[in-house]
Parts: C-alpha cells; sequence; structure tokens
C-alpha cells in the first residue's frame, strides 16, 4: 500500500513550462539586461501563457505558442521603456570554482553578454526573428510567430549574422 502519494498532481500547463522555461528565460534576456527585470518579465510572460493558456487551439505547436507570447510581453515591454539598467555586482568570496574554470566561465559569459548586447541593439523585427531562429524555430515557425513569410525571415536571419559575428 501506497502511504506517500502526490497531493497535487502536476497540470499539463505546468508540466508545458516547466519544459519551455529555458527558452523563455532566453528570450527575455535577449530584450532585458536587468536581471531583476528580467524576472519581472518572466513573471509577466508566465502570466499571460497561464490567462491565455486555455484558448490554446493546437494549431501551432505549444513552443511555438508561448514564444509568440514572450514575443509581445517582450516587444511590449521594450515599448514601455521600463529600463532601469544597473550592472550586477559579483561577491568573489561567492565562487567555487577553480581558476581555469573560473577563466573559462568568464569567457563564455562574457560572449554570451556581447551577443545578447549585440541582439538588443538590432531593430525590433530583426530581434524578434534572430531571438527565435537562436532558439532553433525553422523559419515557418518564426514566420507564423512573426506575421512574416519564410523568405523574410531568410532574409533578415542573413542579414543579422554578419552584424552578430562583427564587433
Amino acid at each position: 500500500m501506497i502511504f506517500w502519494k502526490k497531493w497535487r498532481a502536476k497540470s499539463q500547463l505546468e508540466e508545458d513550462l516547466q519544459e519551455h522555461l529555458p527558452m523563455l528565460e532566453r528570450l527575455v534576456a535577449s530584450y532585458e539586461r536587468n536581471p531583476q527585470i528580467q524576472q519581472e518579465l518572466l513573471q509577466e510572460v508566465v502570466l499571460a501563457i497561464w490567462q491565455s493558456y486555455q484558448q490554446f487551439a493546437g494549431n501551432a505547436s505549444i513552443k511555438t505558442y508561448f514564444a509568440r507570447i514572450a514575443q509581445n510581453r517582450c516587444i511590449s515591454h521594450v515599448q514601455k521603456a521600463v529600463r532601469q539598467v544597473k550592472e550586477a555586482q559579483v561577491d568573489p568570496n561567492e565562487c567555487q570554482l577553480t581558476d581555469t574554470q573560473l577563466d573559462d566561465e568568464l569567457v563564455r559569459q562574457q560572449q554570451y553578454q556581447q551577443l545578447l548586447n549585440k541582439i538588443r541593439g538590432l531593430p525590433l523585427q530583426q530581434k524578434q526573428v534572430i531571438s527565435l531562429f537562436l532558439e532553433g524555430f525553422n523559419y515557418q515557425q518564426i514566420a507564423d510567430i512573426c506575421g512574416l513569410t519564410s523568405t523574410n525571415v531568410g532574409v533578415i536571419i542573413n542579414r543579422c549574422k554578419p552584424k552578430l559575428m562583427n564587433e
């Protein structure tokens, strides 16, 4: 006899959010630099998903549906200009990595931040397309989310790549 059961089974929404939360976090990070504001924006995205989840008709994948909601929320965020950029401070006593690991992690973080900064500097439509492309969406899925043709998506991606690769 099983005495310990889960008190509440996870809903389908919770499972879907758990699966796609890393993608949502990266999309939010591509629009906002400040980690605290990123968290607030992510909460807004999750709330919007929760509010509209019952209306999901299944015409697209759940990943595409979540990405579209996240893109729309992030665009609204940018348009409202709710930015308060502050530099994050790191306490060196909190680091538990060796010097080599720390150097490797620092280089990786710097490259990631440089890429995010370049993405943030792109015009809105290019930012949308390249963010979704980096998340692994195909041209047709990006076109559906952004209201473009797949040909336009390809052109935008090909024009953005040199901008992101050059310093």
